[in-house]
């Protein structure tokens, strides 16, 4: 039974059509039943909206048209029905538009009220490992919504069946194509996940990914679940990156780093100042002074 404080909506596709014209889903099934099946591919969006009208752009561009041209594309999407955003750590303060996910014109839809209970359960229980970000547990609660939100849209990936999934943040800039991290994810024979090599924080980047096979798509997507056990584990506060390689770690989930850039995008347009270089390559530039970054790159894509 559908809770009081979420709405799910099956929407019909609007974003993306089949060669045919049929919406996403018909075109999906149709393709499987042909002679030159075509793979399906879910693209998950989760969290707040935040600054969709900035970065749209960016996602049609670099990753829904790569996308269409390799598959048949279902769009999946939770997000919190959130109208304003107050967040010192970040210096956002102001009205979101609650209407804003309109923009991206999903298949599946969620939207949920803030604060459900299985986040304020969680909370009551990971708190008292720490404050990782010693501001009032603000980000830990933020931290704790993301993984829900991701962890609902990941649960409709799964019962759909689709083996190929890609988990991009609303308020991201997209630098660059996905073509040939999901040309990789196609061709691979067992589980992968692959994440962004830059900021991994002594762990893994946790800002977007791209999972072949349903083990893969679960360890990433459904990492919250492991959120008390790594505490417990490791008796220390809960980490975003850190949980990351925790749960592919225990769930043997080979990784492959990628260059993919995507810059953070402030609730009124503003980019945050990033650095996407090789974590090699800000430790060569600093003992010999060179930028060797563009040719990691080169070689390690």
């Amino acid at each position: 039974m559908t809770r009081p404080d979420r709405i799910v909506l099956q929407l019909p596709s609007a974003v993306v059509e089949g060669p045919s014209g049929l919406p996403a889903k018909a075109a999906m099934d149709t393709a499987r039943t042909g002679a030159h099946a075509r793979p399906g591919i879910a693209l998950c969006f989760f969290g707040i909206t935040r600054s969709l009208r900035y970065t749209l752009p960016s996602i049609t561009a670099n990753v829904l048209a790569p996308l269409q041209q390799r598959g048949n594309v279902r769009v999946y999407a939770h997000f919190f029905q959130q109208t304003e955003i107050d967040n010192p750590r970040t210096g956002e303060k102001g009205v979101l538009d609650p209407s804003e996910h309109r923009l991206l014109k999903a298949d599946r839809l969620v939207l949920e009220a803030p604060g459900p209970g299985s986040v304020t359960a969680s909370f009551d229980r990971i708190a008292p490992f720490g404050d990782y970000w010693k501001d009032g547990f603000r980000s830990l609660r933020n931290l704790l919504h993301q993984l829900h939100s991701l962890d609902a849209v990941t649960e409709m990936v799964l019962a759909d069946g689709i083996d190929i999934c890609v988990f991009c943040r609303p308020d991201l800039r997209y630098h660059d194509s996905f073509d040939f991290a999901l040309r990789r994810a196609l061709a691979v024979s067992g589980p992968l996940v692959q994440l962004p090599w830059w900021q991994p924080w002594h762990a893994m980047n946790d800002r977007l990914a791209v999972a072949s096979g349903p083990a893969a798509i679960a360890a990433y997507g459904q990492r919250g679940r492991l959120a008390l056990e790594y505490c417990q584990t490791r008796n220390l506060p809960l980490h975003a990156e850190r949980l990351v390689q925790y749960a592919l770690d225990q769930a043997g989930i080979p990784v492959r780093r990628i260059p993919l850039r995507a810059g953070r995008i402030r609730f009124d347009g503003t980019e945050v100042d990033e650095d996407f270089r090789h974590p090699l390559s800000i430790t060569l530039q600093k003992r010999i002074g060179i930028d060797v970054d563009p040719l990691l790159r080169w070689l390690l894509r």
